[in-house]
């Protein structure tokens, strides 16, 4: 694989991390808080989670609190 595809591959890949990343990070802020505690989740938590840790804390958010939350 040449430099430049090797380059635009991993540019692309980071761009969709990023867009996906931020899908996530606002439907989390978007979902009510009455229903974060009505699952026993904490919303803050899950957020500054997907902030500080980003795609990781967003794959927590993804697996765990998400498929109640819907």
């Amino acid at each position: 694989m040449s430099m430049p595809l090797f380059a635009a591959v991993f540019f692309i890949g980071a761009i969709a991390l990023f867009v996906w990343w931020l899908v996530m990070l606002v439907e989390a802020v978007r979902i009510p808080a009455a229903r974060w505690q009505e699952k026993g989740h904490n919303q803050v938590v899950y957020i500054i989670l997907m902030v500080f840790l980003g795609v990781i804390g967003t794959l927590i958010y993804y697996f765990v609190p998400r498929p109640e939350l819907r």
